[in-house]
């Protein structure tokens, strides 16, 4: 398969940043922890520096769930037009946002249906050991960099592009494999959430979709709050490695307010597309 709702939930699909903070849905937002992640974040996180996500502002009338980050060494901050401006077509500083840019996303067959317009500016933050929370059941651990670009879609439900950057390839891959691990037993953990939080348990988690070094899964569940939203949803993650990288989206469906369902049989093409966004980067 997302601070504020499902993230893909995964909770794409969720993963709470700084900016996430107004969003209901989480799908695309990330959070960062200097600890281990929890196996579900909480949605009233502390108040310390906040991570450097987009923010998914949609109306406050459900908990939202991209939780803040706990204590981030500095403050993130989005380049400014100036810097864009300064930076030569051949910098890495210009590739490296490229998976990211909004003009990327029409690129993604899904964005013709859903119409997401861009919720906040690019952010981008060097790591230092934090985990980055996807969702209730994933985390991205051993990036150097990270940067996430947040959208709402003409429903008012959110999704997230994010990129990942590690020291080689190996630890791309095995980030990328770890992903893989805890998608493939959040079904199991999805259910147990709701059995504590007394929802009925009724989470499926399903791989929509595969190609070389890439996955879609979608969640559909009742969300119990904290990283996600509360009621019936659909969480959808997208994760392809490639090299030294790792390019994620995720975007959410909640029940009370409809759209146009997604159709998860473009969800392959939905991967190509991301890797093509990641490899000009």
């Amino acid at each position: 398969m997302p601070r504020r709702s499902n993230r893909f939930t995964f909770s794409a699909v969720s993963v709470a940043l700084a900016v996430c903070a107004a969003a209901v849905a989480t799908a695309g937002c990330g959070r960062a922890d200097t600890g281990t992640a929890p196996a579900a974040a909480s949605a009233k996180s502390p108040a310390a520096a906040q991570a450097p996500s987009p923010s998914t502002s949609a109306p406050p009338d459900k908990e939202s769930a991209s939780p803040k980050a706990p204590e981030q060494p500095s403050a993130p901050s989005a380049p400014s037009p100036n810097a864009k401006a300064a930076q030569g077509k051949g910098d890495p500083g210009t590739a490296r946002t490229v998976a990211v840019r909004p003009e990327g996303l029409a690129k993604l067959p899904v964005q013709k249906t859903l119409g997401w317009k861009p919720d906040g500016p690019l952010s981008s933050q060097e790591l230092h050991g934090q985990k980055i929370t996807l969702n209730e059941c994933a985390t991205v651990a051993g990036a150097t960099l990270w940067q996430q670009q947040g959208y709402l879609s003409t429903a008012r439900n959110s999704a997230g592009q994010q990129l990942f950057f590690f020291p080689d390839a190996a630890s791309a891959k095995s980030a990328y494999e770890r992903l893989v691990a805890d998608m493939n037993t959040c079904q199991t953990n999805s259910r147990r959430l709701q059995a504590r939080e007394g929802a009925p348990q009724d989470a499926v988690v399903s791989i929509t979709a595969t190609v070389q070094d890439g996955t879609a899964w979608s969640r559909h569940w009742t969300g119990v709050g904290g990283m996600s939203a509360r009621d019936i949803q659909t969480n959808h993650l997208y994760a392809v490695h490639q090299g030294e990288h790792l390019t994620l989206f995720q975007f959410d469906e909640l029940a009370e307010r409809p759209a146009p369902p997604h159709d998860t049989g473009t969800d392959a093409a939905v991967l190509g597309a991301l890797a093509e966004l990641g490899a000009q980067s």
